[in-house]
């Protein structure tokens, strides 16, 4: 019985990385375990935070989502996310307040950035469970 459960967590770990070769540690990966294990709820939590960017013009998705990844990744630091999208800082901003006014969740509160990092990540597994 626990073999098979250590097998089912390695296997959520493994397919919540994002790259190949990455190391998978379900300590590590929770959110994504969460996301992989109930992929319905996953894409309904996406869509229920995330529903008007995602409705909305492709270009502009990919804009947003990308400017809060890189943000998320940055922990919060607008000039390293800049940096890594290779656009300025204001950018960045531009893109977290459009995502402010899309979907009314405040990148300055912290379980508005909770939810947001969770949708996330929610879209970006479901997503590729069915490309």
């Amino acid at each position: 019985m626990e073999l098979g459960r250590a097998r089912e967590f390695a296997e959520l770990a493994l397919n919540s990385c994002s790259t190949n070769g990455e190391l998978a540690r379900l300590a590590d990966r929770l959110p994504g375990a969460f996301v992989l294990a109930r992929p319905d709820l996953a894409r309904e939590f996406a869509f229920q935070v995330l529903g008007p960017v995602l409705e909305g013009d492709p270009v502009e998705r990919d804009h947003l989502l990308s400017a809060l990844a890189a943000w998320l990744d940055r922990q919060g630091s607008t000039e390293e996310a800049g940096k890594r999208l290779y656009c300025r800082r204001n950018t960045v901003l531009n893109r977290l307040r459009r995502l402010q006014q899309l979907t009314g969740r405040l990148p300055a509160h912290p379980r508005d950035v909770v939810g947001l990092a969770f949708a996330l990540e929610s879209h970006r597994l479901a997503d590729r469970q069915n490309p």
